[in-house]
């Protein structure tokens, strides 16, 4: 037991998969006696609020990164300012965190500026590498992602080690010695399939693009009736849903945002399932045993890499969004077999235990020789939820 160590656990909010994978890392820390302090943003503070109403969440400022071009470059160069300068400004938003609820752990899922002196941290994250077709770029954002990663005190890969594994050339390519395979991480359990819906469009990731995926569905819709379907919209602040299609109004139940549990109860009870290819999605996938026909968020090089190589292995049909037909696409992935028999390796309690008593045999993070982000970029305090 660890009675009176505090620990923040804040997850980025890219798309809700960086969310929902940090759910049983916050239950792990829960059931081990400490006391855990959350932060997040948008729909990631709110899904959380869900998950966990009896702990204290603060709001931290939102990196507010969209994905208007299918280019990667474009997507990145736009916004490469406003996303240090998110960064800048959630690392002081932590600081004060810590002083007011005295952490003695930091656990970030992908904010890069969480990790703060004096203080352990872990980074969970499974790209070490960014697959960008051009060697120079690769290697920039190589040095990048090492800059930040090498920050923290450790790095915990939700990936299986061996050659069996998730994540491909994203982690286990590029070599950082403060990283740590932790087996696959997922908040779902599988459950005995009592089939509910004929398809489960799932939907996440960052605007517009979530949008566009949306509205596509809807309008494909119709030609999948008479079909029970569901949609979950992965938001509680996108536009109000029009449906004109009175067919498909009655056919489709649409949720905006749905916690875990029932998230877990309708993929299981779903005949076929249509989600992004994002890690997060995939972890889960690989827990329930299930299908699905995976459609890449455009402009994510991660997300089309998992879904082109998933396809190469023969596990899971994927298609571009801009090229999806719905009554088709999902004819073709009914063929594949998606994750069968994979080797889960060591329990997420048993290495964990491993990792945070490391972590907590030193007062002190790893000295990297970075210079501290300047003063003057402090914004307004975090805002507690």
């Amino acid at each position: 037991m660890a009675i009176g160590k505090g620990v923040l656990i804040c997850p980025q909010h890219w798309g809700l998969g960086h969310v929902t994978r940090t759910i049983p890392v916050i239950r792990y820390f829960i059931d081990r006696g400490y006391r855990v302090v959350l932060a997040c943003s948008g729909d990631g503070s709110k899904l959380l609020a869900m998950e966990f109403p009896h702990l204290k969440l603060y709001n931290l400022p939102d990196y507010g990164m969209r994905y208007p071009h299918r280019s990667m470059y474009l997507n990145m160069l736009r916004q490469i300012a406003q996303m240090h300068l998110a960064i800048a400004r959630e690392f002081f938003a932590i600081r004060r965190i810590c002083q007011a609820e005295a952490i003695d752990l930091v656990v970030s899922d992908t904010r890069l500026g969480a990790a703060q002196p004096g203080i352990p941290s872990v980074m969970i994250a499974h790209h070490l590498h960014f697959p960008l077709g051009n060697r120079f770029f690769e290697w920039v954002s190589d040095v990048w992602l090492k800059f930040f990663y090498g920050r923290y005190t450790q790095v915990w890969i939700p990936d299986i080690a061996g050659e069996k594994n998730l994540s491909g050339e994203l982690s286990h390519g590029v070599n950082i010695g403060n990283r740590h395979f932790i087996g696959i991480l997922s908040r779902f359990v599988p459950m005995p399939d009592k089939e509910q819906y004929d398809c489960a469009f799932v939907l996440s990731g960052p605007e517009p693009q979530r949008s566009y995926l949306e509205r596509s569905f809807i309008d494909q819709l119709v030609a999948l009736l008479p079909a029970k379907c569901i949609l979950v919209r992965g938001s509680k602040s996108a536009p109000p849903l029009l449906i004109e299609e009175h067919r498909v109004q009655t056919s489709l139940e649409v949720r905006d945002l749905v916690d875990g549990r029932e998230l877990n109860a309708i993929l299981c009870s779903s005949r076929q399932i249509v989600c992004r290819s994002g890690y997060s999605t995939l972890l889960d996938l690989c827990i329930i045993g299930k299908n699905a026909l995976l459609i890449p968020t455009p402009g994510q090089p991660e997300q089309e890499y998992l879904a082109r190589e998933l396809l190469r292995k023969g596990l899971f049909h994927c298609v571009d969004q801009q090229d999806l037909d719905l009554p088709a696409d999902l004819a073709r992935a009914s063929a594949f077999r998606g994750f069968q028999g994979i080797d889960l390796g060591q329990l997420l309690g048993e290495r964990l235990d491993q990792l945070v008593g490391e972590l907590f045999k030193t007062k002190t993070v790893k000295a990297t020789g970075t210079a501290p982000i300047p003063a003057q970029i402090l914004e307004k305090s975090a805002d507690q939820a």
